[in-house]
């Protein structure tokens, strides 16, 4: 065994080693993975005189050399889209690039969803209210492409439908920040800012030198109803695309609190959505309680053993989805998440718990397994 001997700046203080280190003899003095403690004690070591397996630290080196994959951390992904987004939407017709960069990120919402539907949809539940604007576009689109996707639509199509729902309300961006954070009823010149904002994203849109008529009719008539009672025009032969984007929409306004509201529980949210589109008769109805469900991840849970759990991934039934529990039934909190098996009598669900009753801090990365090891 050939040996190398080791100097200072070969060892760090408080990292451990990444070899085994020697004396001269070959003998032994400390294992690989200890922890030099302080500068006495490395100074110590070498005058005493520190060696390494000349192959041993070769191989080391070269394998610290080596470049580490990239992780895939899709919460990562989503928080960063969301930022990306926020400041698109804002600077809108300020960039000349507008339109190709929402798409872009049209692309990587369609790319993240289909890698894992159930991070989207955990994302979307745990989305921070004060960032209501931008978050219930990006909400509003995860369920547009979760149900689209079982309707057999294509990739293009989808992506249009995206596109529209991530820029309806541009006409309204910063009017939204304002009456998600006020209490009181929106005033008269609000309502007619409200009323005015699919029109006045249209032209924002147009501005920006798009000319997808599907889009821009999409944005135009996400508040239409097919009875005619809806705004802004009371039209009632309403795009396919802006009757998905208003289902989606009013199901996201439902889900998502604001300083005037608590936001309702999903199980309740899906169930009003289902009967106010149609039950049964509509299609779409059965789509969005099925891919989002009663119990989505995301959302926060009391089991039968009184635990308060959080759902990460939907189940092969509605009432059965893959929850981690975080406090025990005297509210204390868990060191680390317990899976559970919600099939089990002791472990089935039994009511929703409002988010902002947990004060538990959650990994997600973690808890779905993309953390870098």
């Amino acid at each position: 065994m050939k040996q190398l001997q080791l100097l200072a700046d070969h060892v760090k203080i408080g990292v451990p080693l990444p070899w085994n280190v020697r004396d001269a003899a070959g003998n032994l003095l400390l294992s690989r993975g200890y922890t030099i403690q302080s500068e006495a004690q490395l100074q110590t070591l070498l005058i005493r005189g520190m060696f390494v397996d000349e192959e041993e630290f070769r191989r080391q080196r070269q394998a610290s050399e080596k470049p580490k994959p990239q992780a895939f951390d899709p919460i990562w992904l989503w928080s960063d889209l969301q930022t990306k987004l926020s400041l698109l939407l804002r600077d809108n017709v300020k960039d000349p690039d507008f339109v190709d960069k929402l798409q872009q990120l049209s692309m990587l919402l369609q790319l993240l969803t289909d890698r894992d539907a159930d991070v989207g949809v955990f994302v979307m539940m745990q989305a921070d209210s004060t960032k209501y604007a931008v978050a219930h576009s990006l909400h509003t689109a995860v369920i547009c492409e979760l149900i689209a996707r079982k309707t057999e639509a294509s990739d293009d199509e989808r992506r249009t439908l995206i596109n529209a729902a991530l820029t309806m309300n541009l006409g309204m961006f910063e009017l939204q920040a304002i009456l998600a954070a006020q209490n009181t009823p929106p005033t008269e010149r609000q309502r007619a800012d409200i009323n005015a904002h699919p029109a006045r994203s249209v032209a924002i849109l147009q501005q920006a030198g798009l000319r997808d008529a599907e889009w821009l009719r999409a944005v135009a008539e996400h508040h239409e109803t097919p009875d005619g009672k809806g705004y802004p025009r009371g039209v009632k032969n309403i795009s396919p695309l802006a009757e998905l984007i208003r289902h989606a929409d009013i199901f996201g306004a439902k889900i998502s609190p604001r300083a005037g509201r608590c936001a309702l529980p999903p199980n309740r949210a899906a169930r009003e959505s289902f009967l106010s589109m149609g039950g049964q008769e509509n299609p779409l109805a059965a789509m969005l309680v099925k891919e989002i469900g009663i119990f989505p991840p995301g959302a926060f849970v009391r089991l039968a053993n009184g635990e308060v759990a959080i759902v990460l991934r939907r189940g092969k039934l509605a009432t059965t989805p893959t929850v981690f529990s975080v406090t025990n039934s005297n509210g204390v909190p868990y060191v680390e998440p317990v899976r559970r098996d919600t099939a089990r009598k002791e472990h089935a669900i039994d009511s929703i718990v409002p988010r902002q009753s947990v004060m538990v801090r959650i990994n997600p990365s973690r808890l779905f397994g993309y953390e870098a090891h």
